[in-house]
């Protein structure tokens, strides 16, 4: 359970390439696979952020408690259906009917309530070109052109490795 900071789940391609899937944030769990009695391949990995902090319990603790308290495996399937299922669904969603200039702007949207933080330019994210451009599925050439346009409208501002949103109420204007 992920205590402070951030991270996010990403997989690799076979061709090395990290996709990023979505952030977690504070009290969000991650490596949930521990809790099936058949020990599973993860399909995806986590890797947390600099500052971030867990809580980490090994299969036979988490199994234990478990047993113990049935309410645990409930909040697991509750938090399966509500928030994966529910962002695997959004982006399915997404990919079928908006654009790459949409599904940039929704994605820096959630970005800003999941992992924004308040700071006297505006709202930081620290986030890529690359991570925007997986986490929309486009390339990494038309996020850094959409990003561009925003950072001339006044939208945001790029940094080396992370975005400061000033107007994040017009990504869907403009």
């Amino acid at each position: 359970m992920l205590t402070s900071g951030h991270g996010r789940h990403f997989v690799d391609t076979s061709e090395g390439r990290k996709v990023s899937l979505n952030w977690i944030t504070p009290g969000q769990i991650f490596g949930g696979a521990a809790m099936v009695a058949t020990p599973t391949d993860y399909l995806a990995s986590t890797e947390l952020l600099t500052g971030s902090c867990a809580l980490v319990w090994n299969r036979q603790t988490i199994r234990s408690l478990i047993s113990r308290h049935s309410v645990l495996l409930e909040n697991v399937f509750s938090i399966v259906v509500t928030e994966h299922l529910a962002w695997m669904v959004a982006t399915q969603v997404s990919l079928a009917n908006d654009d790459a200039r949409k599904r940039i702007a929704q994605l820096l949207l959630s970005l800003i309530s999941a992992i924004g933080k308040a700071g006297p330019e505006g709202i930081e994210l620290p986030v890529r070109n690359e991570d925007l451009a997986t986490g929309a599925d486009v390339t990494p050439f038309t996020a850094s052109r959409v990003l561009g346009e925003w950072q001339r409208a006044g939208v945001l501002t790029k940094r080396r490795g992370s975005l400061v949103m000033r107007k994040p109420e017009l990504l869907l204007a403009s």
